[in-house]
């Protein structure tokens, strides 16, 4: 898509350029007609851009709100170097990452009382994969594409779910090479169980079944008890 918006912006560029210095050859009407045109494409691009813009805007504000809800309540914050560990007093045991110039990882201190250090390392390596491949922008791209199908169409939802639960996937198996599929398999169903989402469990389950390199394997999940 972006490479796209670039070979179409660029094809518009060069058109406004020819019709500026556009060859005697034309006759007067012609390079009016062409020189308009060429403007006229290049508004357009700005208004799409614009569109996009106001169309993803409110999953920007979804997560600031987000953010802004955890944020008075943050007890510590640690550098870790490439991202902030930040811990915040919270009775959900959720994670997540905070992109932007001084990225954040912030970890309730629900979930760190329910996981083991090992879990948690697992978690925390899981969530700084979504900071470290940019998962938000592909997210944001995903909404963009959903944007300009028709909402009377479920396609839309669908391609957001599809790209959030692929990233998720994503994350996961960097996860698991970084801290263990073990590890990270049990925090998952552990948090299945917590919060009902059985998602988290099906992907423990990949974690399971995937055929992992010795070093990565370590253990199979085995189900946790809450």
């Amino acid at each position: 898509m972006a490479i796209g918006c670039v070979l179409a912006l660029s094809a518009i560029i060069v058109s406004v350029a020819i019709s500026l210095g556009a060859s005697e050859a034309l006759t007067r009407p012609q390079r009016v007609v062409f020189t308009i045109v060429s403007w006229s494409s290049l508004g357009a691009i700005g208004a799409l851009i614009a569109w996009v813009s106001v169309s993803v805007e409110p999953v920007a504000n979804a997560h600031r709100k987000t953010v802004k809800r955890f944020a008075h309540t943050v007890v510590s914050r640690e550098d870790r170097g490439p991202f902030i560990f930040a811990r915040f007093a919270s009775n959900e045991p959720v994670a997540f990452a905070v992109p932007g110039r001084s990225p954040e990882i912030m970890v309730s201190t629900a979930l760190e009382s329910v996981l083991t250090t090992a879990q948690l390392r697992a978690v925390v390596a899981h969530e700084y994969a979504h900071l470290r491949y940019r998962h938000g922008w592909i997210l944001r791209a995903a909404e963009v594409n959903a944007s300009c199908l028709p909402r009377s169409s479920s396609a839309g939802q669908e391609l957001r779910r599809a790209t959030l639960m692929l990233i998720e996937l994503i994350a996961d198996d960097v996860a698991a090479k970084q801290a263990g599929a073990a590890n990270l398999g049990n925090a998952l169903v552990r948090l299945s169980r917590l919060t009902g989402d059985a998602s988290m469990e099906l992907r423990a389950e990949r974690m399971m079944l995937r055929r992992w390199p010795t070093r990565f394997h370590r253990s199979l999940p085995e189900p946790v008890r809450v």
